[in-house]
């Protein structure tokens, strides 16, 4: 369904408006935070799952998995490119976040 512009605005204003938001452009600026906090904690708890099952940081099971010559142990291979696909995103999303609150507190 294809809704006038006008009519859109006006529907998006009073949704602001009932937010808080002084205009669309504050909505945009925390849905952004928003979604990339929820990212971060996305991945955060995904890191988290790991270290509590290895009982290690990412650096240290890496270490070990990488010093294992000639054993392979495949559940543990596949935990550690989790584990590393997990904390790359969350290292991402977590330099998004930082970069996005500094742009804010430069604008004010």
């Amino acid at each position: 369904i294809k809704m006038e512009k006008e009519k859109f605005k006006k529907y998006t204003d009073e949704i602001f408006n009932a937010l808080n938001y002084h205009d669309e452009s504050e909505a945009i600026v925390d849905f952004a935070i928003l979604s990339a906090s929820s990212k971060y904690a996305e991945f955060y708890d995904e890191c988290q799952k790991f270290e509590k099952k290895y009982g290690k940081s990412f650096d240290d099971f890496a270490g070990k998995i990488r010093r294992k010559i000639g054993t392979e142990k495949f559940e543990e291979e596949d935990d550690l490119m989790a584990w590393q696909f997990a904390k790359e995103n969350m290292d991402y999303w977590e330099n998004r976040l930082e970069e996005l609150k500094s742009a804010l507190q430069s604008a004010s």
